[in-house]
């Protein structure tokens, strides 16, 4: 007869879950660090290392990757084997010969991309490039926006890019480089203008984008396309948002992270230009910023009140934006910057902003930025307005050009101001981001708090004046003026 083995009571029972409870913690506990390590992993990661991937064919010198299957994002540009047309300053895009058969792509050097790209657009259509798919659902045909008003700046597509003679490998991505032919990316990149044009022009750029999908949807497919797009470069889909910004006839910029005077308080993000560091650091940081995208005309100041101010600091990098044929705007961070002695002195192209538009970001208060842009173009011939990805700064961007060539004005892409802007003595009551307001014998009148003056911005001889910017115009715009 089998032995019955006795049963156990509660209190052994309660003994033998008392010992369990360790195990059990220890699992639930793995469990928690595991998953929790894996959204975390999802939501966050590290800055892109590798730059972007762009679509290239294979040159002679140089093997460089190419896809099996084309992406849509950049349409494959002509090898460099073949031989750009030489540059043509004065001809308008009309004269340029067009592909004889479907088989034979056209000529890498196009109206669009050669230092002409600033001369008078074809009355002929040109193909819009390929452009991969915006991050938001396509508008339905019954939701399509009607045609833009009288005034409303827009056009065709931008060529593709990048241009294969215009770019080098390097281990982040590619970086821009002057073309053989001598062709410059700032201007092969440029969105076409007309530069008989004698009208005032304003130039607007619209920074930090490409951090938010619906800011940058935004702006690219409801701002005039006349409107300047500048990238952050920590963006993680930079290369398409380029690919769409162009496509819908927008010039881009990239943002240059640089150091505030209440850095690490304000912080420009990962990777920023810091005068700590040794010049060498600064210009690895600088060609990471440049290798994260590929066909941007050049560069805009993000922050930066301590960087710009900084002399040795600041030579390194304007000099490297020279050599690789960009231009550069300055945010005007700072009274004290000391960009646009130094770009005179590089010969650099080089534009300044006048305002920052909505640093009040208010109806009313960036209505008022935008006639100050106007007053200011009609009186030096050019301007340069800076807003941020704001609704409210899409919103009266949009209705100030439509009027604008109504009241004399055209809306012109950065580059169609390359040496015509001139810097702006801060208005009464503009105090720059980071800055204490002055005191003592160096402040302004009645007290504003006015910055003190120095040799690159003579305030103390006639506060009420623009003083010249330095800046190197295209040629074409040189022998029209």
């Amino acid at each position: 007869m089998a032995e019955r083995r006795p049963v156990p009571d509660a209190a052994d029972r309660g003994v033998a879950a008392r010992r369990m409870m360790p195990l059990a913690f220890a699992a639930g506990s793995l469990v928690v660090v595991v998953a929790g390590g894996a959204l975390w992993l999802t939501l966050s990661g590290p800055l892109p290392d590798r730059g972007v991937t762009v679509a290239l064919p294979t040159p002679a010198t140089a093997p460089l990757p190419t896809s099996a299957a084309p992406e849509p994002s950049a349409a494959a540009p002509q090898p460099a084997t073949v031989k750009a047309e030489p540059p043509a300053v004065a001809t308008p895009a009309a004269e340029t010969p067009a592909a004889e058969s479907p088989a034979a792509p056209a000529p890498a050097a196009t109206a669009s991309n050669t230092p002409a790209s600033n001369t008078p657009a074809s009355d002929k259509p040109v193909p819009a490039a390929d452009a991969p798919q915006s991050l938001l659902p396509p508008p339905s045909a019954q939701d399509t926006p009607p045609a833009p008003p009288p005034g409303f700046s827009h056009g065709q597509a931008l060529a593709a890019a990048p241009d294969a003679d215009l770019i080098e490998r390097v281990a982040t991505g590619y970086l821009p480089v002057v073309g053989r032919d001598g062709r410059l990316p700032w201007q092969v990149y440029a969105r076409p203008f007309d530069l008989a044009d004698k009208r005032p022009r304003v130039a607007m750029i619209i920074t930090a984008l490409g951090m938010s999908a619906t800011q940058t949807d935004a702006a690219i497919n409801r701002l005039p396309a006349a409107v300047t797009l500048a990238f952050q470069p920590y963006a993680r889909k930079l290369g398409e948002w380029i690919n769409l910004s162009r496509a819908a006839g927008h010039e881009v910029l990239l943002t240059l992270p640089m150091e505030p005077l209440d850095y690490p308080r304000n912080d420009p993000g990962p990777n920023p230009l810091l005068t700590a560091l040794e010049p060498a650091k600064n210009l690895e940081r600088f060609n990471w910023v440049m290798s994260q995208g590929t066909g941007y005309v050049g560069l805009v100041g993000f922050e930066g009140s301590r960087y710009t101010a900084a002399h040795d600091d600041m030579m390194p990098i304007l000099d490297a934006m020279k050599r690789r044929g960009l231009l550069y705007v300055d945010n005007r961070e700072t009274p004290q910057t000391v960009v646009p002695a130094l770009a005179g002195e590089l010969k650099l192209p080089f534009a300044s902003s006048n305002r920052t538009i909505d640093r009040d970001a208010t109806r009313a208060g960036i209505d008022k930025r935008l006639a100050e842009l106007e007053d200011i173009a009609r009186r030096n011939g050019a301007a340069v307005g800076i807003g941020s990805p704001f609704p409210v700064t899409f919103e009266r961007v949009a209705v100030w050009a439509q009027g604008l060539e109504d009241r004399g004005l055209v809306l012109a892409p950065v580059s169609a101001v390359i040496g015509k802007t001139k810097e702006q003595v801060p208005q009464k009551g503009e105090q720059q981001k980071g800055e204490p307001p002055a005191a003592g014998p160096g402040a302004g009148k009645e007290g504003e708090g006015a910055a003190p003056a120095n040799k690159d911005t003579p305030a103390s001889k006639d506060s009420g004046k623009d003083t010249a910017a330095a800046g190197t115009k295209p040629a074409a715009a040189a022998k029209q003026e």
